[in-house]
C-alpha cells in the first residue's frame, strides 16, 4: 500500500550494512528544483522496524535532532545535571550501572525499547541490587529525556528483574574476646585500630575514611562525618575514651605529613573504601582468624549501646539514623554533652586500663609487621567467644 503524501518512506540502502533499512520523512520542497527535502529518522536491521519507526514518528512527531542523541550522549547530559546534587557513593553506584549498559551506548535513546533493556538486564552479571540500579539509571535518564522533549515514554518500567533473592547477609557483632584480640594485635597489623574506632563510634567504614582533619576536634572531643541522608550528613560524633588515643595518633600523623585526611593511605592520600576493604580489613580478619564484614563494627556499637540501656534517641543521633518517633524528630533535641554521656556508658562493658595494657609499645612507634606474616602465638591463644 502506498504511503500518504508527506508520510515518508522506507528504502534499503546499497552495500553490506548491519542496518540497511532507512526510514525517512519529507520535510518540504526545494523552491528552485521542486524536489522533495528529506530527513533520516534512523537506520534499522529490518524493514518492519523501519516502518514502525516511521509510523511512530507520524503518530507523534518529534524533534529529529533530539532523536539522534545516543544513550551515552544522554547520560553525559543527565549526569552533568544530576551528579552535583548526589553523594559520592550514589555517583559511584550510577557509574557502575552505566558501565553495565555498554551494549547500548551508541543506540539512539529514542529507539531503545523494552526488549533491548530486558536483554541487557538478562545478560548482566550484576547482582539483583546491581540490576535494580541499572533499571533506576535508565528510568532517571528516561524522565530527563521526556522533560527535554527527547523521548515520550519510559520503557524501563516494563523491565522484569526476576525474583528478588532472600537476604542472607548476617551482621555479627564483635565479642569481648575479639575486641581484646584487636587491641593486642594493634601493633602488628596497620589499620587494626580503625576497626576499633568504628566499633566504639558506630560510624560506617566509608564515613570514617572520608573524615578530614579539619573535622576532628580533639579538645572538644568529637568529630564530624556522615553520608547518605540529612540526619547522617555533617553530624557530630563524640569520641569514646576507648579510641581517643587512636584519633590523636592519626590526626598528628596527618598534620605532620600534610595530608587533609585523618585515615590516609601510604601515599598520604585518601584511603579508598575498596582498597581498605580488600587490602586491609579482610587481610586483618584472615590473619586474626575472625569472620566479620566491615559493617559489623557499626552493628557491634548498636548492640553495645542497647546492652547498656543507652538513650535510644542519642544512639540514633550518633549513628545518623532518622528518629523513629515523630515527636523526637521535631521537638526533642540532644546536646553534645548528652551524647558524650551516653557513649561513655560503654565503660560498663569494657575496662579501659585492661584493654590499653594489651597494646604493645611498638604501636606508638609505628613498628608494624607485614600483613603476610602470621599472628604471633600469644595473639592466637586468646580464646574467641
Amino acid at each position: 500500500m502506498r504511503n500518504p503524501n508527506g508520510f515518508g518512506c522506507v528504502y534499503k540502502a546499497n552495500g553490506n550494512r548491519r542496518k540497511p533499512y532507512i526510514a525517512r520523512i519529507t520535510t518540504g520542497w526545494d523552491e528552485e528544483t521542486g524536489k522533495q527535502l528529506f530527513k533520516i529518522i534512523g537506520s534499522f536491521a529490518s524493514s518492519t522496524e523501519a516502518r514502525n519507526a516511521l509510523l511512530e514518528y507520524n503518530s507523534n512527531p518529534y524533534d529529529l535532532d533530539n532523536a539522534k542523541v545516543t544513550f551515552s550522549e544522554l547520560y553525559e547530559q543527565w549526569s552533568a545535571e544530576k551528579y552535583p546534587r548526589l553523594s559520592q557513593s550514589m555517583i559511584l553506584s550510577y557509574k557502575n550501572a552505566y558501565r553495565a549498559c555498554k551494549p547500548i551506548y551508541d543506540m539512539q535513546f529514542i529507539l531503545i525499547r523494552k526488549p533491548h533493556l530486558q536483554m541487557l538486564i538478562n545478560d548482566s552479571s550484576k547482582t539483583y541490587s546491581g540490576k535494580e540500579r541499572m533499571k533506576m539509571l535508565v528510568s532517571q535518564m528516561s524522565q530527563f529525556a521526556i522533560e527535554n522533549d527527547i523521548a515520550q515514554k519510559d520503557y524501563s518500567s516494563f523491565v522484569d528483574l526476576g525474583i528478588k533473592p532472600d537476604k542472607t547477609l548476617k551482621r555479627i557483632p564483635y565479642t569481648e574476646d575479639e575486641i581484646k584480640k584487636l587491641y593486642k594485635s594493634i601493633h602488628i597489623y596497620r589499620y587494626t585500630d580503625t576497626i576499633l574506632m568504628m566499633i566504639f563510634s558506630g560510624v560506617r567504614p566509608s564515613e570514617l575514611l572520608l573524615v578530614e582533619t579539619t573535622n576532628v576536634h580533639l579538645t572538644e572531643n568529637y568529630f564530624i562525618c556522615g553520608i547518605k541522608n540529612a540526619n547522617s550528613k555533617n553530624r557530630k560524633v563524640p569520641i569514646s575514651k576507648f579510641v581517643k588515643p587512636f584519633f590523636e595518633k592519626y590526626y598528628n600523623e596527618a598534620i605532620v605529613s600534610g595530608s587533609k585526611w585523618l585515615i590516609q593511605n601510604t601515599e598520604g592520600q585518601q584511603m579508598k573504601y575498596s582498597n581498605y576493604n580488600r587490602d586491609k580489613f579482610h587481610k586483618i580478619m584472615e590473619r586474626l582468624e575472625m569472620t566479620h564484614m566491615p559493617h559489623d563494627a557499626r552493628h557491634s556499637f548498636a548492640s553495645f549501646m542497647d546492652k547498656i540501656a543507652a538513650n535510644k534517641l542519642c544512639t540514633q543521633i550518633i549513628m545518623g539514623h532518622s528518629p523513629k518517633i515523630l515527636i523526637n524528630s521535631v521537638y526533642v533535641h540532644k546536646t553534645m554533652e548528652e551524647l558524650q554521656f551516653e557513649i561513655d556508658k560503654l565503660e560498663q562493658l569494657f575496662n579501659f586500663n585492661e584493654l590499653f595494657s594489651l597494646i604493645d609499645n611498638a604501636y606508638w612507634r609505628n613498628d608494624f609487621q607485614f600483613l603476610t606474616t602470621a599472628p604471633p602465638p600469644e595473639i592466637c591463644h586468646i580464646k574467641v567467644g
